[in-house]
């Protein structure tokens, strides 16, 4: 198997492009990985927070969020328009406004318990997302969380 390395962290196996985060990494900065074009993410255990317009417009299809993951700040998977489907990692905490906005493949997401901040306009105009729960012990819904989504019923907590 050939692998090439484009960057200190994206590998190619010949089946797409990867992009594996080193150990010591805890904070992926404001537009980390802008508009870049991979297959998966992958985020490693120590990180703790992902910063404004990290992966923003990224073309990749799967993204591996680490559990030490508390906070996604805003638009940071904005305009993922391939991402299918995300794991959020049970220490999460706050998703900042737009985080997911116009991610209109994605098709299910499940929000942790930990949950407590959702911002506005979170996961508007994500229209393969039908269905939602929200955990009981969210504390701020922001405006316009699921604008444009087919929700078949407005959720609650």
């Amino acid at each position: 198997m050939d692998i090439n390395i484009t960057s200190p962290y994206v590998i190619s196996n010949g089946d797409g492009l990867n992009v594996i985060i080193p150990t010591d990494i805890t904070i992926i900065e404001e537009c980390g990985f802008l508009g870049i074009d991979v297959e998966t993410i992958i985020l490693p255990e120590d990180i703790t927070a992902i910063g404004r317009c990290a992966f923003l417009g990224a073309r990749v299809k799967n993204i591996v969020l680490p559990d030490s993951l508390i906070e996604i700040a805003e638009d940071a998977f904005s305009g993922c328009v391939l991402l299918k489907k995300i794991y959020l990692p049970p220490r999460l905490t706050s998703i900042g406004a737009r985080a997911f906005m116009g991610c209109r493949s994605l098709t299910a997401i499940e929000f942790p318990a930990a949950l407590r901040y959702l911002g506005d306009e979170a996961f508007a105009f994500c229209r393969g997302l039908s269905s939602v729960k929200l955990p009981k012990t969210i504390t701020h819904i922001g405006k316009d969380v699921f604008l444009g989504c087919p929700l078949e019923e407005t959720p609650s907590h």
